[in-house]
């Protein structure tokens, strides 16, 4: 051995030993990293995910109605569809990250595969959807709603309308710079959604160009939302909708289904007049003690509308102003609803349009616990089937919770479960042929976990009771 190689052998043995005992003053965790346990998972919960998925007959029904035009592949299109629904709930907002899930080799066990799908192989997949195909997802939904009803009893349902505003980045198929209240002056895909109340599922959705508007194709789309509840099962009491909505178009539709409705009238100078002019100061009901909120009935002929239509006018303060003299003048905002309601006081017909609310909880949901809004193609009907699987994780996820999590997580949004339930890591082992999903030693909601077998269980002969 050289000289010159003694001298660095002996001055990197000196190093070590420094270091050890650098290493020990600082108190460093002295350890190494090694990538070789085949027995640990991302997510403790996700084979049971699994599980429901299959349970629930997602992959049949993707079988069933999914037809996408394609050479013979590793990956059949429901086994794609499914996967791409399955890391939504687990949290996989983009599709490039779910790469990461072709390191966890136990969900890899469970879904019977050597390889997790690259994100090449679902984008490739998405592109080749087509508008047939957002048709045939449409079914695949509705198929979720008959399972649905299959868990409830026959009872009225509302149906509620909101639209949502999905921001672009890029030259994407379809977008087009319209109304965009968060990014002013990019481009935008307009997405109609309808949920089906006091549930809270998302019946149907309908993507359009950045510069459609809420009334934009809107009795096309209500039409298969009708279309797309069990009439056998559950009927359409009332409609609900915000001032995009508001026509008498839309109206006549609603009343010629004799279905009650709850509209929000757009600002028209004539109306505005009404509003602040006609209407005796004494029609006003305050809705509460404090007189916080007042309301008052009137029917009013619309300008070009064919007949009169009843309206109830809500008024709040804003604000007072001074006028130098000790005398204060309030300041109104009015919201101001359409109704067929003759038996309801303004205050009922205001609280009952009140329960519209939810419809915007349920779309923030979708956006930011379902990443609706991660557009993943520059085509336009791979985008709209994209959309269709944050649906679908939606459904899937509001039912998980509402029939197989005990009550106390009922309410909980996706992100909360995630956060406590479905991404834990925990290592799968053999004990004496019993296999057991081992977690960090205090885990608060093992029982949780414990029961979703028996719930998987009781959910299956819900599903599929035995005759006789």
């Amino acid at each position: 051995m050289s000289i010159t190689r003694k001298i660095w052998r002996a001055q990197e043995k000196k190093q070590k030993k420094e270091d050890r005992k650098l290493i020990r003053r600082l108190q460093l965790s002295d350890f190494t990293y090694e990538a070789d346990d085949r027995n640990m998972t991302f997510s403790a919960l996700g084979p049971q995910i699994v599980d429901f998925m299959r349970v629930l007959g997602l992959p049949g029904f993707l079988q069933e109605h999914l037809h996408i035009d394609k050479r013979k592949s590793t990956y059949s299109p429901e086994n794609l569809s499914s996967l791409m629904v399955l890391q939504n709930i687990l949290g996989y907002g983009r599709i490039e990250n779910s790469r990461a899930l072709n390191q966890d080799e136990i969900l890899k066990e469970k879904l019977g595969m050597n390889e997790y799908p690259d994100p090449e192989t679902f984008r490739n997949e998405l592109l080749k959807y087509g508008s047939e195909n957002i048709d045939e997802l449409f079914f695949v939904n509705r198929q979720l709603v008959d399972v649905l009803c299959r868990l409830m009893k026959p009872q009225e349902v509302d149906l509620h309308f909101d639209a949502k505003v999905i921001t672009v980045y890029g030259d994407q198929e379809g977008a087009e710079v319209g109304y965009n209240p968060q990014k002013n002056g990019r481009k935008s895909y307009h997405l109609k959604v309808c949920t089906l109340e006091p549930v809270g599922l998302i019946l149907a959705i309908r993507l359009e160009p950045g510069n459609a508007v809420s009334a934009t194709g809107f009795l096309e789309f209500y039409r298969k939302c009708i279309e797309a509840v069990p009439q056998h099962h559950l009927v359409v009491r009332t409609v609900r909708l915000d001032s995009g909505f508001f026509s008498e178009e839309h109206i006549e539709a609603f009343e010629g289904d004799a279905l009650f409705f709850d509209v929000v009238a757009k600002k028209y100078g004539n109306i505005r007049h009404w509003v602040s002019e006609c209407i005796p100061e004494e029609d006003f009901e305050e809705f509460y003690p404090d007189g916080s909120i007042m309301g008052a009935a009137f029917t009013f002929h619309p300008e070009s509308w064919r007949g009169l239509r009843d309206f109830v006018v809500v008024r709040k303060p804003m604000a007072v102003k001074d006028n130098g003299q000790g005398e204060f003048f309030p300041k109104w905002r009015y919201q101001v609803i359409c109704h067929n309601r003759e038996d309801m006081t303004p205050r009922e017909v205001w609280e009952d349009y009140n329960k519209r609310a939810r419809i915007e909880l349920n779309i923030r949901d979708l956006s930011y616990e379902h990443f609706i809004t991660q557009v993943p193609t520059g085509h336009f009907a791979s985008n709209f089937a994209y959309f269709w699987h944050c649906v679908f994780s939606y459904n899937l996820a509001l039912i998980f919770r509402k029939y197989i999590l005990s009550e106390e997580w009922q309410n909980a949004r996706t992100s909360t479960l995630r956060k406590n339930l479905i991404n834990i890591p925990g290592r799968l082992v053999n004990s004496s042929g019993k296999m057991i999903m081992r977690l960090m030693a205090g885990f608060p909601h093992i029982n949780v976990l414990q029961d979703v077998k028996e719930r998987l269980l009781w959910f299956y002969r819900m599903l599929h009771p035995i005759p006789g």
